[in-house]
């Protein structure tokens, strides 16, 4: 399970400025006068991640940018930020992750997933340690070699991995870095 942490939204309704607030373990408290833009934060909320494919719960320029500002906007052909919410891995989760990834293969437990109105949602801050990414993996396809996994931990694209898989000419390597090319 991951645990809703921060929620910072930019530009939503009546929101022009950042609003940051943390969220607490237990409870938290949105407090304000009526108008003030609460129900404007929870729906935010539950546009980053709705539970159904309804279009009433995605970010729309015309119903929910701040109207004082969707002109400049569009003329802009930006494509603004709503909200980021800082999300915490649990301690289940993140042994379900380092059983498919490797142990103490994540760098951090917190992340950051980003809604934008036009692209969608961004997840980033995710960090792995590579080079245990890698050990376990071609591990675990039963390929692991120094030599192998320091060229893998190099590799940034899938184009530099076809190029390493097709620089090598035994059957077994072949097959263990096309199956480790999922994680591309």
């Amino acid at each position: 399970m991951m645990k809703l942490k921060k929620v910072e939204i930019l530009k939503y309704k009546s929101y022009t400025e950042k609003q940051v607030f943390e969220v607490e373990e237990d409870i938290t408290i949105l407090v304000g006068m009526n108008e003030s833009g609460k129900t404007a934060a929870l729906e935010a909320i539950a546009k980053t991640n709705y539970f159904q494919d309804d279009d009433d719960f995605k970010f729309n320029v015309t119903h929910d940018f701040p109207r004082r500002e969707k002109k400049r906007m569009e003329k802009s052909s930006e494509d603004p930020v709503a909200i980021v919410c800082t999300y915490k891995l649990d301690e289940l989760l993140i042994e379900k992750i380092e059983n498919e990834l490797g142990k103490d293969t994540l760098k951090k437990t917190e992340f950051d997933c980003t809604s934008n109105y036009a692209s969608g949602r961004t997840w980033s801050n995710i960090t792995i340690d590579r080079d245990k990414f890698v050990k376990f993996q071609t591990g675990k396809l039963g390929i692991s070699s120094k030599t192998l996994n320091d060229k893998l931990v190099k590799v940034n694209s899938k184009e530099e991995l076809n190029d390493l898989i097709s620089s090598y000419s035994e059957v077994q390597y072949k097959e263990g870095l096309l199956s480790f090319s999922k994680f591309y």
